[in-house]
């Protein structure tokens, strides 16, 4: 999968997905339990397509770069790309890539007694309620998250 940039924000970096390059690595064929995979699986004998497994509707996904610590306990860290798909609709509990009052957020839907609220996974941030007085758009529904581990 081929990442260009598509735009910068003070806080978002965004990128598209280019649909005709088709990037795969070496899996293996067995699952492994935290730990090492059994010398008897010792070999890879499929490819896993980063395009088919991260990206299901290639013209409506999109990538973007986290920033911010509001979403640590989601698994979301600070330099983190999330891929984006405009074309779910949203859920109750989805994550969500939102502007509201013309600052990008990404938060966790939440609907209580027919009130939105857009809800941070780290509780040094309060949630938003969004009123109808508010300039409020979901962008897309975050579908996967890239972060580096070493």
């Amino acid at each position: 999968m081929k990442i260009k940039s598509l735009k910068d924000t003070d806080t978002l970096d965004f990128f598209t997905v280019d649909k005709e390059t088709f990037s795969t690595i070496p899996m293996f064929s067995g699952a492994v339990q935290a730990g090492f995979p059994s010398p008897a699986e010792d070999h890879m004998d499929m490819d896993l397509n980063l395009n088919d497994y991260l990206v299901q509707n290639p013209s409506a996904t999109f990538c973007v770069r986290a920033i911010g610590e509001s979403m640590k306990d989601a698994g979301i860290k600070s330099g983190d790309i999330m891929i984006v798909d405009k074309s779910l609709e949203p859920k109750n509990r989805s994550i969500v890539l939102a502007v509201i009052d013309g600052e990008f957020t990404v938060k966790r839907v939440r609907v209580n007694d027919n009130e939105l609220y857009l809800v941070p996974e780290n509780s040094n941030f309060s949630p938003i309620k969004i009123t109808e007085e508010a300039d409020f758009q979901i962008w897309g529904v975050v579908t996967y998250i890239i972060h580096k581990v070493v």
